[in-house]
This record gives structure tokens, sequence and C-alpha cells, in this order.
């Protein structure tokens, strides 16, 4: 189950990263960190802390978010970090805090003490942005998940 938890989520990340290349530019990294939770086996939700860091080396933005999954979720997981490379649709504008907004995409979790996963999400304003994983995500728990995950961004105070 793990092992086929974590193949889907290499196939989606390769399958984004083909389809990314054609219509989007890389605008940056965001880095963002939970405290974790606890999957109830058809959802679950996180909140997380998140820090935008832009390629030309402006200066970025820090959002507050929450990600939900709605799917298979079971177990419950610890810390976890996850970085994607923010991409953004070809002539976007980056102004302010342009992150903000509503991501919805596929993800698969699998930890047992130490584990990972995959989330591949698009949104933002005017859906103009995809966040596609630089490496597998690290948590710390016992869980497995699967499932659509909605993330929600907004500047933090």
């Amino acid at each position: 189950m793990i092992r086929q938890t974590f193949l889907t989520a290499i196939v989606l990340t390769a399958l984004s990263g083909a389809a990314a290349a054609q219509n989007y530019v890389t605008l940056g990294r965001l880095t963002c960190g939970s405290e974790g939770g606890t999957g109830l086996i058809v959802t679950s939700t996180k909140n997380l802390m998140c820090t935008f860091t832009p390629a030309d080396g402006s200066s970025g933005g820090v959002y507050a978010g929450r990600i939900t999954k709605i799917g298979l979720d079971i177990g419950s997981t610890g810390k976890t970090v996850m970085i994607w490379d923010v991409l953004a649709k070809t002539g976007t504008p980056l102004a302010g805090h342009a992150l903000a907004g509503e991501y919805v995409g596929v993800g698969a979790d699998a930890s047992f003490a130490v584990g990972g996963g995959a989330k591949v999400i698009a949104g933002g304003m005017n859906k103009a942005f995809m966040l596609q994983p630089v490496n597998v995500q690290v948590q710390e728990g016992l869980n497995v998940a699967l499932g659509v995950d909605h993330l929600v961004l907004a500047p933090a105070s």
C-alpha cells in the first residue's frame, strides 16, 4: 500500500512537470510547515505557515494557510514540511501577496515514524498559479492518505 502511494505521487509529479513546462514560468519557492493532524478516514485538515521566496531575489511574503484532504486519510501526522516550486502562467504579475487564494489538486502521503508524500495543486489569483513539489514532503507519524487536496493561502498578519 505504501509503495503504491509513493508510486502514485511520483507519477503525478512527473506528469505535472511536463504540463507545467509548456505554459508556466517558475517564480520562486513556497515552503510550508505544519504541526500535524489526524486523518478522519474521509477528510483531514492541517494549519500551515508558509514563506514565499521569489527566484529573482526580491522580497517574498508570509502566508497563513489551511490544507484539507478529501479521500482516504487514516492515521495521524506530526511535523510536516512541504516545498513547492511556484509556477505562473506566462505574463502573470507577481505583486503583493499574489499567491493568496484557493488551490486544488491531488496528493498522496504515507508515514511510518517518518514518511513523505507529494501534492500537485493549482489555483490562486485568477487560477494563474501551480504549486509543483520540489521533492517529496517530509512528515512524522503513522498515516496513509490519498485524495483531493484543497489549500487556502492568506497573507499572514
